[in-house]
């Protein structure tokens, strides 16, 4: 006997975004709502600097290099780089270099943040995007990670002073995430990039700090 069953459309729609899930497997990053996300929200280390350097920082344009990191795990963590970012009307690159340079200013560290050099002596910041993006898996229960790994150069003089990849990795689980556990997937990847890029640059500015305190040791031997 053929059993014929009737839907109406709105559990049909409701079938197929859940067959939608299905196979896409344990990630979630496909099925991802778009317009569900506010802005990409605003973050702030909070960080004062212990050191003052008498050197202006010029914060260059980070060069986004994660397609060729895509796949390899962050911050010693299973979650790995991906191209999974809300970015549809700003770059990357320039998101991640307005934080850095308003994080920079805002520890005091440096005499004067610029995008340009203004002077030989300056230090230079040079930036490579290794990862930043969001992953979400789960069916029934849904884990969110926002993941950065940036490698930063501080030069001076054609000196390098600092050659250090940084990475960090804030899942929604994670105190270090400031959104809500009620909330689009969509909002959620923000909030934890957001959040991992912020965590992030606490630990930048930390050796940084470190690094300016050691230098300006060196200038007054």
């Amino acid at each position: 006997m053929l059993l014929k069953l009737k839907f109406s459309i709105p559990v049909l729609m409701i079938l197929f975004i859940v067959l939608v899930v299905f196979l896409s497997g344990c990630s979630r990053s496909a099925a991802r709502i778009p317009g569900a996300s506010l802005p990409f929200p605003e973050t702030k280390t909070a960080y004062v600097a212990k050191t003052k350097s008498p050197y202006n920082i010029v914060v260059k344009t980070p060069v986004d290099l994660r397609e060729k990191h895509y796949g390899e795990k962050v911050a010693g963590t299973d979650w790995t780089g991906c191209s999974t970012d809300p970015f549809w009307a700003t770059d990357a690159p320039t998101i991640i270099q307005k934080r850095l340079m308003k994080e920079l200013q805002d520890s005091l560290l440096f005499y004067k943040v610029a995008a340009e050099p203004s002077s030989p002596n300056d230090i230079i910041m040079k930036t490579e995007i290794h990862a930043f993006c969001s992953r979400s898996y789960g069916f029934i229960i849904i884990r969110v990670a926002g993941i950065t790994s940036l490698r930063v150069v501080l030069e001076q003089n054609g000196k390098v002073l600092l050659d250090r990849k940084f990475e960090k990795v804030v899942t929604d689980a994670d105190k270090e995430y400031t959104g809500s556990q009620a909330t689009f997937i969509e909002q959620a990847m923000s909030v934890t990039m957001a959040d991992s890029l912020r965590e992030l640059q606490k630990d930048m500015l930390k050796q940084f700090d470190i690094e300016i305190s050691a230098l300006n040791a060196r200038e007054r031997i």
